[in-house]
């Protein structure tokens, strides 16, 4: 960040020294938004990121016990019961594989 920082500063001088002052503030104000941008949108992705991750690994869970225990499904006659219990976090993580890919 620090170094970063300084060569940002340096160029807006030389900019400011060069071109005027209004070249200078543009381009710490290009920078700036650049940063608040980047700040904001990868906290979105984490959020939509661990969300799905949460889904997947229920839908995974959900899959592994329903395959497992697939004579005890058979013998209770609960295929539509377990189909049931897989479809709902399969329905969150294909709707959020969907958006990720948009943003």
């Amino acid at each position: 960040m620090g170094p970063t920082a300084f060569e940002v500063s340096l160029v807006a001088g030389l900019l400011s020294y060069q071109f005027g002052a209004g070249y200078g503030l543009v381009s710490l104000a290009t920078v700036a938004a650049y940063s608040v941008f980047t700040v904001v949108v990868s906290a979105k992705r984490v959020a939509i990121r661990r969300e799905m991750n949460q889904a997947e690994n229920q839908a995974s869970a959900r899959s592994v016990d329903s395959l497992l225990n697939f004579e005890t499904v058979k013998y209770f006659n609960a295929e539509e019961r377990e189909a049931d219990r897989w479809a709902t976090p399969s329905t969150i993580l294909f709707r959020w594989i969907g958006g990720v890919d948009d943003e």
